[in-house]
């Protein structure tokens, strides 16, 4: 009976509570006009969550570009160079691109296109790339031609491409090196038909017009005041004019013939087949890969030897090398450019 008694009582308490609060709040005009406003909100939002929206269009301005997601675009990896000087990536591709990317690999910061058009060579396969400032690349093709990569402006420009005077129809170049000490290129050379390797220094030299040199030496000068006065008014002329840059080539210095009887016997009997697909430089050693019999070639470039060592299956097969963190690793995935597909060959 007790239990019947509270129950009614409260059945009845929520019901008066409910008829109160909808004839003292409910009915209100303001207050209804408040809760439909909010239900007509909420409907809003909904229909707008479950409407697709397009996509945002990338702006057409240059400077604006988003490049976050264009590492997608870097495909056919020839070559890859890390720099610490500026803390980025470089890479080449077979599709003749240069891309320079973030050094957590996860943006492309500048992109080059490197075009035939207007260019006295046409490009090859690349066999190196090396970085000697901040602002200037070199890269080497297995013809032997040298591109120049500059930064101008903040943008990287091509400039002009020189063929390598004094190769040999039989040199077979791999590898590019760059000695800052005498600033000369270091490309590594696998004579063909023959087991003999050696390096080659490449120096930049300056043309000199010896014609123009001469007809201006040999030139008269008239010893009259008004001549006098020419003469100057010409020399103060021609020092407002900036001197154009003196036109320059890149010729094989010197061959360097190494020598390879320090080599225990099964890294000689390798050696038969040897075939580099890298050049890496550390602490005074040249290294070299060998991707297919899985040797790693340290040449001493001052004494002209060179021994090898096994190095990790995991490097089978790779296209190439690069220095990061003085740590040397194997490009083993050229397709696509992805971290984990750089191998310690370590």
């Amino acid at each position: 009976m007790k239990r019947s008694y509270v129950l009614y009582t409260t059945l009845f308490a929520v019901v008066v509570g409910v008829i109160l609060c909808y004839v003292f709040v409910f009915s209100d005009e303001d207050i209804q006009n408040q809760i439909a406003s909010t239900f007509e909100k909420i409907e809003i939002q909904t229909s707008h969550q479950a409407t697709s929206v397009p996509p945002v269009e990338a702006s057409q301005d240059e400077e604006d570009i988003d490049t976050t997601d264009a590492l997608e675009q870097i495909q056919q990896l020839d070559e890859v160079y890390y720099s610490d000087t500026i803390g980025a990536y470089l890479v080449l591709t077979k599709n003749r691109e240069f891309f320079e990317v973030s050094g957590n690999a996860n943006r492309v910061n500048a992109m080059l296109k490197l075009e035939n058009d207007e260019q006295p060579y046409r490009l090859g396969e690349f066999i190196g790339m090396r970085m000697i400032a901040e602002d200037k690349i070199y890269a080497v093709t297995a013809n032997g031609i040298l591109v120049t990569i500059e930064r101008e402006d903040g943008r990287w420009t091509e400039r002009p491409r020189k063929s390598i005077i004094g190769l040999a129809s039989s040199d077979r170049l791999f590898g590019l090196g760059y000695d800052d000490e005498t600033k000369r290129l270091i490309i590594m050379n696998r004579i063909a038909d023959t087991p003999d390797v050696e390096l080659l220094y490449v120096q930049e030299r300056t043309l000199e017009d010896e014609t123009a040199n001469d007809a201006e030496a040999k030139s008269e000068i008239d010893e009259t005041a008004d001549a006098t006065e020419t003469d100057v008014t010409t020399e103060v002329d021609s020092d407002t004019e900036e001197a154009p840059e003196p036109e320059t080539e890149w010729a094989i210095e010197s061959r360097k013939a190494l020598t390879t009887e320090g080599m225990s016997a099964s890294i000689q009997q390798k050696f038969e087949k040897f075939r580099g697909v890298g050049l890496v430089e550390r602490q005074g050693r040249i290294y070299v890969l060998d991707s297919e019999e899985l040797v790693l070639y340290t040449i001493n470039p001052d004494e002209g030897t060179m021994n090898g060592q096994m190095v990790t299956p995991r490097v089978y097969g790779s296209t190439g090398m690069f220095l990061q963190d003085n740590e040397i690793f194997a490009i083993v995935r050229p397709d696509v450019f992805d971290l984990d597909d750089f191998v310690s060959v370590d």
